[in-house]
């Protein structure tokens, strides 16, 4: 929700606020000359708005970094305006410099390594909007895989029995469903995902300090690949049915899982953050949390072996 008005705020209340300033600033002008000027400079306001707002992406690109582009440009008319309407040279000299810094700003946001403007762009319109579509399809998608796995935990705590998995291979028969050793083998294909998972996490590279807009998406792609598995096999783990023998190998199952799945959080948010320090940090929580995935794996695997040997023989 805070995401939302941020993009409200600056796609139409910021631009179109400057723009009725501007334009209430040209009707109360005095003189010929000036009215001239702030008619010209109006028209141009209004010519910039209709294109960003009704012509999408055709010049600018409408979106948040576009919003941001447009408010320097019109900022740098408004600078104008009062430039030529001011009569003392200080304050002309104070708006000259205000308007080449706006105009710095536009030009700066317009030439980006993820440019707004389409004419310094090396992707045309279309490409653009896919492009920006893509970037928040993969932000939308990690939130909703977030919300859906908290959602999966507090339902599962309650009752795990009524937890079921999507997938055949985790179905139990009911004529089995009471055998250690059928539980420790789906057991066991749950921890052989968990291991490539982290053999995922422990693969990933850390990006290049100058990497690019592209292969930055595309390794938050691959984040978020590993981010989706971990999630689903989560989900999988808890609603798995494990007899009331094994009810504490089985909850050192379900905190590998949990601990997998923030592991692979840790990843992802590693590749969305432009800090690189507090990147870096998601990084490193990555890695360490996969040590404590194994060492959950490990007592119940000796959990397990020792639930498996005092099994009675039948």
């Amino acid at each position: 929700m805070n995401q939302g008005i941020a993009e409200i705020a600056l796609i139409y209340v910021l631009p179109l606020g400057i723009s009725f300033v501007t334009l209430f600033m040209t009707a109360s002008i005095p003189g010929r000359n000036t009215k001239v000027v702030g008619a010209i400079l109006s028209t141009l306001t209004i010519v910039i708005d209709c294109l960003f707002y009704f012509v999408k992406n055709t010049i600018i690109v409408q979106n948040v970094e576009g919003g941001i582009l447009l408010s320097f440009f019109l900022l740098f008319l408004f600078s104008i305006l009062c430039m030529v309407q001011s009569e003392e040279w200080s304050s002309r000299a104070g708006f000259l410099f205000l308007s080449l810094c706006m105009l710095t700003g536009c030009i700066g946001s317009a030439c980006f390594e993820r440019p707004t403007l389409v004419l310094t762009s090396a992707y045309s319109p279309t490409e653009l909007v896919t492009y920006n579509k893509k970037y928040e399809d993969y932000i939308s998608s990690f939130d909703k895989a977030n919300a859906s796995s908290n959602m999966v935990n507090s339902t599962a705590k309650k009752n795990s029995v009524e937890s079921t998995a999507s997938e055949d291979d985790f179905d139990v028969a009911p004529e089995v469903m009471d055998r250690l050793d059928s539980y420790a083998d789906k057991a066991e294909s749950i921890t052989d995902k968990m291991f490539e998972i982290m053999r995922a996490i422990d693969s990933f590279e850390p990006l290049e300090q100058n990497a690019g807009e592209m292969e930055r998406e595309k390794r938050s792609q691959q984040a978020l690949a590993i981010n989706n598995k971990a999630t689903t096999l989560n989900r999988k783990t808890i609603g798995i049915f494990h007899p009331l023998e094994t009810r504490e190998a089985h909850s050192e199952l379900v905190e590998a899982s949990e601990t997998l799945r923030s592991a692979a959080h840790a990843l992802y948010s590693y590749c969305l953050l432009e800090d690189p320090g507090e990147a870096m940090k998601k990084y490193n929580q990555a890695h360490d949390l996969v040590v404590i995935v194994k060492r959950h794996i490990d007592k119940f695997n000796k959990s397990i072996q020792i639930l498996t040997n005092n099994q009675p023989q039948q």
